[in-house]
């Protein structure tokens, strides 16, 4: 399998604004390997259209706790937030990611 670099980042608090508005800067939390996968014909029959098609599976060997504390990821120049569907199993994690459009 050929795996890439998937950054995870985080918005991290650094200090607030004259009217008490929070300032966030946006950290690396960590680095870890993974690859995009292709939706089984199982997950396609059983999500809905909308699902396969906006979103994508990435598996990835990050620990959980990297991935719960993760805002978005960034694989290459590509930036991915990460939907809440996140299964752990024991070597690996599979992600539902959604691309920004920005």
């Amino acid at each position: 399998m050929r795996f890439e670099q998937i950054d995870f980042y985080a918005n991290v608090k650094i200090d607030e604004d004259v009217l008490g508005n929070p300032i966030y800067d946006t950290v690396v939390i960590g680095s870890h390997d993974g690859r995009f996968n292709n939706w089984s014909s199982e997950e396609i029959a059983l999500l809905d259209r909308e699902v396969t098609r906006t979103q994508r599976k990435l598996m990835t060997d990050a620990p959980l706790d990297i991935i719960k504390q993760a805002d978005f990821i960034r694989v290459g120049d590509d930036r991915y937030s990460i939907i809440n569907d996140k299964r752990d199993y024991v070597r690996w994690r599979i992600l539902h990611v959604r691309e920004y459009f920005t």
